[in-house]
């Protein structure tokens, strides 16, 4: 570790987290070199370790790059070429390992797609990139299908999630499962393999800032965009999980069940893990209602899970009496993690003989997922840790753009080679959220508010669009949901909340209106108003008091898990 040196206020200056790195770490040169490259040069002398598990099917490093290699001529016999958009829209499958590979191989773009996207929203994303080519999963093939009409679509390919699964499970999957019926026009796995068997593709070498991957924003405040990644961005993640100090060692397993459509899922659970040779637990089914059976039959050494996904893991009845000292690192990503729930696992893990906590993180679609992270010795309670050796940090005041000193509240910013090219063909959106200083050094304004202590740590204090403007005896002022949250959830008849605003009537202003999720044992509801209302009245200034304390049976989420403040407004708005 480094030595502690004399602090100068700032923190982008200072960079206190660096004394919980190496020499090594912090002197380390970024991969230079394409995300195919990158996990062919971390694997290329371990052909034989198993890379993937697919429900008890294992395949190996040999293996993987055989399918990388079938698809990549596959897609070249189809016309694919360097700088194509091909949509894929698909899950956990070893057909999305071997086609995400196969398109970087020929310089193609992967626009990743969540399959439960309704036909207006496919039919745009096929309109904007101007998509020839679509790989899909069998489930969403009709909605494809009518999104395709009319476009410049040439060809899809349809897989199903038992193409690569065991005999027996796949005839069980079969019967349980019908599949929807498509044309010769149309190939599956089978027949589109089949047509590269005689190709002979172009490879594009490593080209800087090249884009190889199209995410989506997820739309919880503001409609999606689509985020252009590169090798570089996505590499960078991956180079530095080593210097963390979380021993991800070849072999070890890995349970992914995060979609590949999140960048969460797509650069950490499937590139980072598969780049340091670990054994892949591919999970195709994502719910982050319940925890997935299959992690207490593969007994996982890491796993990366939603908020929800933790939440489940200390009631949920697979992993009430099992032995978690196999668990090396449960992270989780996201969303914001309560202190209570943070607590509460950790108690859980230890209570189970984990020697670990919780690894938590913080980062967003444009910065490629992880960004900041916690491990060993750089963590607390509340704190979502501190940067990626590669990244820097600061806090700048939400007005000036100056930036703060230590635990000082403003706007996260984030320096990073992990920052996106910026947002498809959305120049005027790209430039409001990165900014370039008068050194030249990129920023990407994350629209999150923290502070950071002197030990360098990270702490989330919500989203800045999440402020609502309000009135005090006749001056502006401020209501901070997270801030009521964290009141109401002092209360023991509390088992979640959101706040939201809602606009006065006949008012600019607004006031706050509280969602609560009661404790299934809590039935009096006056018994509850009176504790809220108490805990509010003792935690929060009278302008932030909710106007207005609506019981529902669960939060909104949107499709990757995270709690729908759009869809809360607007029912605040009904009210």
């Amino acid at each position: 570790m480094t030595t502690e040196k004399e602090l100068t206020g700032y923190p982008s200056i200072d960079k206190p987290w660096l004394k919980y790195y190496s020499e090594e770490a912090i002197n380390a040169k970024l991969p230079e070199c394409t995300i195919y490259e990158y996990l062919w040069e971390n694997n290329k002398d371990h052909l034989n370790d198993v890379a993937l598990n697919y429900y008890g099917r294992k395949f190996t490093y040999k293996q993987v790059f055989e399918g990388i290699d079938k698809a990549t001529k596959s897609f070249s016999a189809l016309g694919v070429k360097k700088g194509d958009i091909v949509i894929v829209c698909t899950v956990n499958t070893p057909e999305m390992i071997y086609t995400l590979y196969a398109l970087n191989r020929l310089g193609a773009i992967a626009n990743m797609v969540d399959p439960r996207t309704n036909i207006d929203g496919i039919h745009e994303y096929i309109a904007e990139s101007n998509a020839q080519f679509v790989l899909t999963i069998d489930l969403a093939y009709p909605a494809i299908k009518k999104a395709a009409q009319g476009t410049s679509v040439k060809n899809v390919i349809v897989v199903s999630p038992s193409d690569s699964l065991p005999s027996l499970v796949k005839a069980i999957y079969k019967m349980k499962n019908k599949s929807p019926q498509f044309g010769d026009e149309v190939l599956d796995w089978k027949k589109f393999i089949s047509i590269g068997k005689d190709a002979n593709p172009e490879c594009v070498a490593y080209e800087k800032n090249a884009c190889c991957v199209m995410a989506h924003t997820g739309g919880t405040t503001g409609s999606p965009k689509g985020v252009m990644l590169s090798n570089d961005n996505i590499n960078a993640v991956a180079f530095g999980y080593q210097y963390l100090g979380i021993p991800f060692e070849r072999k070890h397993r890995y349970f992914n069940d995060l979609p590949p459509f999140i960048m969460y899922g797509l650069c950490l659970a499937t590139h980072t893990t598969l780049s340091y040779g670990l054994e892949v637990i591919l999970y195709p089914i994502f719910d982050s209602k319940g925890f997935p059976k299959q992690f207490v039959k593969y007994k996982p050494h890491h796993f990366s899970a939603l908020v929800d996904h933790l939440k489940y893991l200390t009631i949920d009845k697979k992993t009430e009496k099992i032995d978690m000292s196999f668990l090396i690192s449960p992270g989780v990503g996201g969303d914001a993690v309560e202190c209570k729930l943070e607590q509460d696992v950790n108690k859980f893990l230890a209570e189970h003989n984990c020697q670990y906590e919780v690894c938590k993180g913080y980062g967003m679609t444009e910065l490629s997922a992880t960004a900041v992270i916690t491990f060993k010795g750089a963590n607390a309670i509340g704190s979502v840790g501190i940067p990626l050796i590669s990244n820097t940090i600061k806090i700048v005041d939400t007005e000036t753009s100056q930036e703060l000193g230590y635990n000082e509240t403003g706007e996260i910013w984030i320096s990073s080679p992990s920052i996106m090219l910026g947002y498809y063909n959305k120049p005027q959106e790209t430039s409001e959220i990165i900014i370039t200083d008068e050194k030249g050094v990129r920023w990407v304004r994350t629209g999150d508010l923290g502070h950071i202590t002197e030990d360098g740590l990270l702490f989330h204090e919500g989203r800045i669009r999440r402020i609502y403007m309000t009135a005090h005896e006749g001056q502006p002022a401020k209501i901070f949901p997270m801030l009521v949250e964290g009141a109401l959830k002092k209360s023991q008849y509390v088992s979640e909340c959101s706040v939201v605003g809602r606009k006065r009537k006949n008012s600019d202003y607004y006031e706050a209106v509280a969602f609560i999720v009661k404790n299934s044992d809590t039935t009096d509801t006056n018994v509850i108003l009176e504790d809220i209302s108490k805990q509010c009245d003792e935690n929060v200034p009278t302008y932030m008091i909710p106007a207005e304390y609506c019981f529902v049976d669960e939060l909104p989420h949107t499709p990757v898990g995270k709690v729908d403040f759009r869809a809360l407004e607007k029912e605040a708005e009904k009210l």
